[in-house]
């Protein structure tokens, strides 16, 4: 169904809000999670050369490219609870894309920084220890780590500018932050 919706749009309308690129009549290229990735109308594909896509990743792409609309970004940051519905569902969102991340880097914050790296993302200045990663070319998420000093316990969070509803649903907000976490939870490029 993503693919029949993307075929009918403008797709170099497509591209510009969603900051993709065209290759051709029915293809187009854009950044995943720091691989390349070409999706091709044609062939209704979606692939990468870097990286093997689940079905959810190719999925979260399409609807990426079907919903992006070209808002800019904000600079209000929000919390998986803030977004559409995502209150309700926010403790299943803590417990999948939250707590593997804090179970992996909460004893050793920096090496979060060192995995981050390997997705493109970069050091952001937000508690005691954060990164930003391009999941999207229009999307930006932030993980958070306020490390615990005994009397709490460590906590994270992800945050999202306020534009990302106008670029991914929040149910597909989910399962790309679950991407994310797993990538950042198996990482072995970090600091021994």
């Amino acid at each position: 169904m993503a693919f029949d919706r993307l075929s009918q749009l403008d797709l170099d309308g497509v591209c510009r809000s969603a900051g993709a690129i065209r290759n051709g009549d029915l293809t187009l290229q854009l950044t995943f999670i720091g691989t390349d990735v070409a999706i091709d109308l044609q062939h209704r594909t979606v692939e990468s050369g870097e990286r093997t896509l689940s079905m959810t990743d190719k999925l979260v792409i399409l609807h990426y490219l079907v919903t992006a609309d070209g808002t800019t970004a904000t600079g209000n940051l929000l919390s998986f609870k803030e977004l559409p519905g995502g209150l309700a569902y926010s403790p299943n969102f803590d417990k999948r894309a939250v707590a593997p991340v804090l179970a992996r880097y909460g004893d050793k914050p920096e090496n979060l920084f060192v995995s981050a790296e390997a997705l493109g993302g970069e050091p952001a200045v937000f508690g005691d220890a954060a990164v930003s990663i391009q999941a999207l070319p229009r999307v930006v998420m932030f993980w958070v780590l306020w490390i615990g000093d005994g009397d709490f316990e460590t906590e994270g969070s992800v945050l999202f500018d306020s534009s990302i509803s106008h670029y991914l649903p929040t149910e597909d907000i989910a399962v790309l932050c679950q991407s994310i976490a797993a990538f950042l939870s198996a990482c072995q490029h970090v600091k021994r």
